[in-house]
């Protein structure tokens, strides 16, 4: 029997790779740099955060695996020192000595043969196939064992990989993905938000009204005694969702202009100030909105953002990461992959693949500038005063001047609209000497909570200036 396998042998339990979870772990920290660097500040901290647990897990289980490796071979030590220390001696002294004295006084007490005539308590056994086949049925068997492992593991992945997914859903529908700012679709415009929305996403609130604007509820028609100021631009003046509403320039311009409405001509009792800015607008855009719209008989019109607006041509939502109306998520991961998705075209992708690409000079002059031309002899027909403001980058604030790109758009556009009795200005001076501010611009480009306060009260002066001249 002593040839026989009784137990099917148990393999040794393989010690998991932390290989994966070291690379999840950098890839996490990588992907939330990322997210940091593009602005979503909070999704970066989240997903830093959670990177942050992943790695604090997994040291957590190396050190116990160690802890438990030392254990093992102390105790494995330990048992050898008592074996050789008190068991060893003991067989060998006591055992040994009780065997000698046995053998030589020819006593046999397990009938071991020493006498031929004397009877033995061994027999032959039966043959190792017949034995086998009665020892296995008393025992489980090894394959059945690992069944039920196999099951209970899938189970667990199972249950991990579901309340990983409602956990990030939740997660991201608090910061706002899932119940994104919709938009309609229009051959004429282009695209803009869809009217009658209101959203809470990435901590700022935002309301659309029956125009598409980011104001409050105004109606066509304008109220008697009050000045109204028509805004038209891009994501500069839309503000971004990182900023709350009522903290983006045209309304702390509006409340600033409210609080003494009498400083304008004919003393008005009420400014009201409609901010038209969509996120990716051009001159070509904003043109098509009035031409639908009309100015809302504004006695005063500015067309705000970067002047590098001008090379934007009249496309749709297609290269965005926006959705139509009547298409919005039922998931916040669909949301934010479709944002990831965009990231890593614009970052990595061909030339083709973008959106703006790089139009010639006279492309420019021929569709972005002659926009603003229209917009400017549109407002002049009404009898309306007309305001190009505008908005330096972060780059061109600090060197003090306008980059190659724009300065070609502001000679071509700033020098015939004087001309026409329209104003605009490029305030680079006055941005360059707030440099110092904290929180002045967002990313380079788009202005943070400093930079629309600051930017609302230069405007005020500006607004002043203009509805104040001859």
């Amino acid at each position: 029997m002593k040839d026989l396998q009784w137990f099917p042998p148990i393999p040794e339990p393989r010690a998991a790779s932390a290989r994966p979870i070291v690379w999840s772990v950098v890839a996490g920290a990588a992907f939330g740099c990322l997210l940091f660097s593009r602005g979503h500040r909070i999704l970066a901290f989240v997903l830093w955060l959670l990177t942050f647990l992943l790695a604090l897990g997994l040291s957590f289980h190396s050190l116990r695996r160690h802890l438990l490796r030392a254990f093992d071979w102390l105790g494995a030590a330990t048992g050898r020192v008592t074996t050789l220390a008190v068991l060893w001696p003991f067989y060998v002294l006591v055992f040994g000595g009780i065997r000698l004295a046995l053998s030589a006084a020819r006593i046999d007490l397990l009938g071991l043969r020493l006498h031929r005539e004397q009877p033995s308590y061994w027999r032959p056994a039966a043959p190792e196939t017949k034995r086998a086949k009665y020892y296995e049925q008393l025992f489980t068997v090894e394959p059945a064992r690992e069944q039920s492992h196999l099951f209970a593991w899938t189970i667990g992945i199972l249950a991990f990989c579901l309340l990983l997914a409602g956990s990030s859903e939740l997660i991201l529908r608090s910061m706002g993905f899932g119940n994104p700012i919709v938009y309609r679709v229009d051959p004429r415009i282009g695209y803009y938000p869809a009217p009658h929305q209101d959203v809470h996403r990435y901590g700022g609130e935002i309301h659309i009204n029956a125009f598409g604007m980011r104001s409050r509820d105004v109606a066509a028609e304008k109220p008697a005694g009050t000045f109204r100021i028509l805004m038209l631009g891009d994501s500069t003046l839309y503000g971004g969702s990182y900023i709350d509403q009522n903290q983006t320039y045209a309304a702390r311009l509006e409340d600033l202009l409210n609080q003494n409405p009498g400083e304008l001509p004919n003393s008005p009792r009420h400014v009201e100030v409609l901010s038209m800015g969509v996120n990716g607008w051009g001159p070509q855009h904003e043109l098509a909105y009035v031409q639908a719209f009309g100015l809302f008989h504004a006695d005063l019109v500015m067309v705000m953002g970067p002047p590098a607006d001008a090379y934007r041509p009249l496309y749709g939502i297609e290269h965005f990461p926006f959705f139509a109306e009547g298409h919005r998520p039922d998931f916040a991961w669909q949301e934010f992959w479709k944002h990831v998705w965009w990231e890593y075209k614009e970052r990595f992708a061909t030339p083709e693949l973008t959106v703006y690409g790089s139009p010639q000079p006279q492309d420019v002059l021929a569709f972005g500038v002659v926009a603003w031309y229209d917009i400017a002899l549109m407002a002049r027909k009404q009898n309306t005063r007309v305001d190009f403001e505008f908005l330096p980058n972060e780059d061109e604030a600090r060197q003090g001047r306008a980059s190659e790109s724009t300065q070609p758009i502001l000679d071509s556009l700033l020098t015939p609209l004087t001309r026409w009795g329209a104003f605009g200005a490029f305030p680079v001076s006055f941005f360059r000497s707030n440099l110092g501010v904290p929180k002045l611009y967002h990313d380079g480009a788009h202005l943070d909570v400093s930079g629309h306060r600051i930017y609302a009260q230069y405007l005020r002066k500006r607004v002043l200036q203009v509805a104040s001249a001859e």
